[in-house]
């Protein structure tokens, strides 16, 4: 037998005892043995490394990463996710190189740091550019826009703005000017020019809707693809409700309440479906604060859309609790937005209104906080 019959014979051998552990690793994972399931992933990152299998490292590290949720044990999974990517990075294999800047990206704001969260994003999306801007065009987008999530996590708006345009651009090559569309749509609000700003949110949320049916058209990925654009669909199935809000008070003024009953109906539809992908990434593990906080927001328009039609179809309560891990349920209880739409049910938006005089609204709908409140008075 050669040498290399040899060496051949070693690197099949190591391989399948690296496929044997995280086989293994997979079944404590679901007997929710969770210390003993990460040892194992990690024993498998070894051999893969050493063996050259490096295509299956940035999968065995995103495994981890849906797993580890106290800091003590994403601290080492940090540092050792950072000395591989140090080795990789050695080796010019970009892609590779690429999927492990993701998972250190997801672990990064799985352990709620928004701000090197959001700044690694934006270097996977420059790194997936390179591998190949047309292959790749709706991941680099997606990434952009979990990148200004972070960055809207933290107050830094502007930031977050610029990363927006940036990933409507790589989305929609129209000629469609969003800043231009937000300051017509305040301006007519402004003036009472409702009926105009009807049809100015229904070319603002035109214009989602095509993002979104694009990303969903996109072919379905498994794992951390998957998540991601599920997440990014959430979140602009969560702008347009936003929109629609607006939509439906500026109906209220105009006294077409057939018309808020419609927006509603079709409003609390969309936001099932984004409470839906988002409990879905809960399930899986991959999620951080800034998830459950627009979770809880989610439920919060959702009986917002309820209660200014005087329509209650949905127990948002259950739809909200339904089918997560327990643990979770107990944070999410916590949580401002949880606990006012808990008050909105006990008693009804128009009692409530001095919630909305304090309450940190969004970047979209601060601006009209006192559109708002004018519209209970009606």
């Amino acid at each position: 037998m050669s040498n290399l019959d040899y060496d051949n014979e070693e690197y099949d051998a190591e391989l399948i005892r690296a496929n044997e552990l995280v086989e293994s690793a997979s079944q404590l994972r679901k007997q929710n043995n969770i210390k003993g399931a990460i040892s194992l992933y990690q024993k498998s990152l070894g051999i893969y490394l050493n063996s050259g299998a490096y295509m299956k490292l940035a999968d065995i590290f995103n495994d981890i990463v849906s797993l580890v949720k106290k800091e003590s044990e994403m601290l080492p999974i940090m540092e050792r996710l950072r000395r591989t990517i140090n080795e990789i990075e050695k080796l010019d294999i970009l892609e590779e190189f690429a999927n492990l800047k993701l998972a250190h990206a997801n672990l990064t704001y799985k352990s709620s740091n928004y701000l090197d969260a959001g700044n690694l994003f934006i270097e996977v999306a420059e790194l997936y550019t390179k591998v190949d801007e047309d292959e790749f065009r709706k991941l680099i987008g997606m990434f952009y826009l979990r990148a200004a999530e972070c960055f809207e996590k933290i107050s830094r708006t502007k930031r977050a703005e610029q990363l927006i345009l940036k990933a409507i651009r790589i989305f929609d090559s129209s000629i469609f000017d969003y800043r231009i569309y937000l300051k017509q749509l305040k301006d007519q609000i402004d003036n009472k020019q409702y009926s105009d700003a009807i049809e100015t949110i229904r070319e603002i949320a035109k214009f989602f809707r095509r993002l979104e049916i694009e990303l969903e058209s996109t072919p379905e990925e498994d794992g951390v693809f998957r998540n991601l654009k599920n997440n990014v669909l959430a979140r602009l199935i969560h702008i347009v409700s936003e929109y629609n809000l607006l939509k439906m008070i500026c109906y209220r003024f105009i006294e077409e309440e057939n018309k808020v009953q419609e927006q509603a109906d079709k409003s609390i539809k969309d936001l099932i479906k984004a409470i839906d992908f988002i409990k879905e990434e809960l399930k899986q593990e991959f999620y951080s604060s800034a998830d459950l906080h627009r979770l809880t927001f989610d439920l919060f328009l959702l009986q917002m859309f309820q209660e200014f039609a005087d329509h209650q179809i949905e127990d948002p309560i259950f739809l909200i609790m339904s089918g997560i891990p327990k643990s979770i349920k107990e944070i999410i209880k916590k949580m401002r937005f949880y606990d006012y739409t808990v008050q909105l049910l006990e008693l009804n938006l128009k009692d409530n209104a001095d919630l909305l005089e304090t309450m940190a609204l969004s970047q979209i709908l601060d601006p009209y906080r006192e559109f708002i409140i004018k519209s209970l008075k009606l």
